[in-house]
């Protein structure tokens, strides 16, 4: 069914027709002309055509993500969180989200193609400086916003990273720790770098002696020992991430270590539903849907030619648990 089936039937031009149902308000037509196309495209059945619609008004209404941290898994933890809070804040403004995955070795000029095809308005990018391809979006002519972490050259909506590590030693030293280690994923991701920043600033305003403890990614099991064998063991460990958190209470588990009494552990990103037994962790809370909700904002300022921030940093709270 087409705009020129109901011009046909009702004696009118297609033009005329296609501007009513299209809503196209630069147009004189009366009101009844307007309910008679209205009225005989509901009874008709018409659709509007999704890719001419699009044609019309440069616009597809997809926005895509891509993350460009390892091959993408929406049964990830963090991950499931900002594409379902994307998906959310998309649905509300009548957006869809496009899932960008791209197999590992897939060249940097095979994605680019992808990303800038002309399928999707725009891209929420989360990535890094370290990768050509975001390094190449961020001077290419599709709109990029970043999310997590900072990308040279891009808008970027991020958490509190550095603030959210502070919190954690301050929430810990007024729980009466003097030895606090960071157990950390090294300083490949800048939210991570920021996160080491926090932790080394406060804990020099407090007049305590850093500890840090590099892992692999989540992998914190081996902490536990780099922990126990210091000279002066730490009594409370930050976490880079929740995940990393529940890596080493497991650990402590197998090791007869009772938490918090032996060692306080606390994570950061508040992921985790509280409502699950075992998961009682105390964390630094990051509001992920509200950085998805800000980053999206952004990335329709841009669309619309508006000017757009170059940082947007999102505040974090501690969410109490049983582990400190």
């Amino acid at each position: 069914m087409t705009a020129r089936d109901i011009a046909q039937k009702l004696g009118l031009s297609q033009s005329t027709v296609s501007r009513v149902l299209s809503g196209a308000k630069d147009y004189q037509y009366s009101e009844e002309t307007r309910k008679r196309i209205r009225a005989r495209a509901e009874q008709m059945g018409y659709r509007p055509h999704a890719v001419a619609q699009s044609l019309r008004q440069q616009r597809t209404r997809v926005i895509g993500f891509c993350s460009r941290h390892g091959h993408l898994d929406a049964r990830n933890t963090f991950l499931a969180e900002i594409i379902g809070s994307l998906q959310r804040s998309c649905s509300e403004h009548g957006e869809f989200l496009m899932l960008h995955s791209f197999a590992p070795g897939t060249p940097d000029d095979v994605a680019y193609g992808e990303l800038v095809s002309g399928r999707i308005d725009g891209l929420i990018l989360h990535g890094n400086d370290a990768d050509p391809l975001a390094r190449r979006l961020a001077a290419g002519p599709l709109p990029v916003v970043a999310v997590v972490d900072r990308i040279t050259g891009v808008p970027a909506v991020l958490c509190d990273d550095r603030g959210g590590m502070a919190l954690a030693v301050r929430h810990l030293s007024e729980r009466g720790h003097r030895r606090i280690g960071f157990v950390h994923a090294g300083r490949g991701l800048a939210s991570v770098c920021a996160r080491i920043e926090g932790y080394l600033t406060a804990m020099a305003e407090l007049g305590l002696e850093p500890h840090l403890i590099e892992v692999d990614y989540e992998e914190a099991g081996p902490a536990l020992a780099a922990i126990r064998s210091a000279g002066t063991p730490p009594t409370a460990v930050c976490c880079w991430n929740d995940v990393t958190a529940l890596v080493l209470l497991e650990a402590c588990a197998a090791a007869g270590l009772r938490v918090p009494a032996d060692l306080a552990v606390m994570g950061f990103d508040g992921l985790l539903d509280t409502r699950l037994a075992g998961q009682h962790l105390t964390t630094v809370s990051a509001h992920w849907p509200e950085v998805t909700r800000r980053a999206l904002e952004v990335l329709r300022a841009r669309l619309g030619g508006g000017d757009a921030p170059e940082e947007t940093v999102i505040d974090v709270s501690v969410r109490l648990g049983r582990t400190t």
